[in-house]
């Protein structure tokens, strides 16, 4: 039975720095006769974030709305989002990091966006970015941004392929659909992993679904983003991490776009050699960007090439299979 409402989750690890502010402007919500409440998912962090968050809540809003927090010990936002869902009780959800603060209607616009639109799966937003340190904005920034899930402009409404998995409003029943028979294929952050490809992939199993996939800029939220997140460093590692969930996106994207049950014979082999045929032929050029050490956009290129060559030689044959149960969503109408 589908409890009409809203569900934010918010996955939690080591958020104790950060967790008032969201639950701040969380508290803020203008919303009209709309059932919600908020699902804290504590992820095996090592510090107090439940604790934090549980008083900080009763404070500011008493039990006006209820903030429940649960635990998975498993790390990864995967998990972590599996596990705020099993403990929602309402049909739209929304996913809620730590460092996004929405907007005051955010939720009621959530709401509205489903009601009126019912082949809408999910619905993704505009994020704007705030600087702990606006004086210390990298000067890569503005060519990365998508990286930080945050837009220069709001643009319009439109449909898109996949939208920022920050603020993301998905509706329960089609994920359930879509992950009933086989579990995501792509893990998430996990701790410290900058790992990747989870919020694109359940827009790409929602599509299969026949569902739309919506971009709104009346989601608006800032990104919060602190100072050690804005480094060359960490850039590289998060281009690593996108890198390595080319090949199950590419999969997908290769199902969305042909009616072809399978993959040509050694198709990983031919992308595997091609992305490093690439990373070889340009070496020369990008090593020049290596050895300035000032971060070009060069030098994520090249990493992005050699981990999309590492990445095809590890899932090898396995791209068959998975390639194979892909298609099944496509074909049956529905994934699961």
């Amino acid at each position: 039975m589908i409890t009409e409402g809203i569900s934010v989750i918010i996955c939690c690890y080591n958020s104790a720095l950060r967790i008032e502010k969201a639950l701040e402007y969380l508290a803020a919500q203008m919303v009209n006769d709309i059932k919600w409440e908020i699902i804290l998912v504590d992820n095996a962090s090592a510090d107090n974030t439940a604790e934090i968050a549980g008083s900080f809540w009763s404070i500011i809003h008493s039990d006006k709305i209820n903030l429940n927090i649960v635990s998975e010990p498993m790390p990864g936002l995967s998990f972590a989002r599996l596990r705020g869902v099993s403990a929602s009780a309402y049909e739209y959800l929304i996913l809620c990091d730590d460092d996004n603060w929405l907007d005051e209607n955010y939720l009621q616009n959530v709401y509205e966006l489903f009601q009126a639109n019912k082949d809408i799966g999910v619905i993704g937003g505009f994020g704007i970015a705030r600087f702990e340190d606006p004086l210390l904005k990298p000067f890569w920034f503005d060519n990365f941004y998508h990286g930080y899930a945050v837009s220069l402009n709001a643009g319009e409404v439109e449909n898109r392929d996949t939208v920022y998995g920050a603020g993301m409003a998905i509706r329960k029943s089609v994920l359930n659909m879509v992950t009933r028979k086989y579990p995501m294929f792509l893990e998430d952050r996990k701790k410290n992993q900058l790992l990747s490809g989870g919020d694109s992939e359940i827009c790409m199993r929602v599509r299969l679904a026949g569902f739309r996939v919506l971009y709104s800029p009346k989601l608006t939220f800032i990104h919060f983003l602190s100072t050690n997140r804005l480094t060359w460093d960490h850039l590289k590692k998060l281009h690593t991490g996108f890198a390595k969930s080319n090949v199950i996106l590419s999969l997908y994207n290769k199902a969305l776009n042909t009616q072809s049950l399978k993959l040509p014979p050694f198709y990983w082999l031919r992308k595997a050699l091609y992305y490093c045929g690439i990373y070889v032929k340009y070496w020369p050029k990008h090593y020049l960007a290596y050895s300035t050490g000032t971060g070009t956009t060069d030098e994520i290129h090249h990493i992005t090439w050699k981990n999309i060559a590492l990445n095809y030689f590890e899932y090898n044959f396995k791209t068959m299979s998975i390639y194979r149960k892909i298609c099944t969503f496509k074909n049956n109408g529905q994934a699961g």
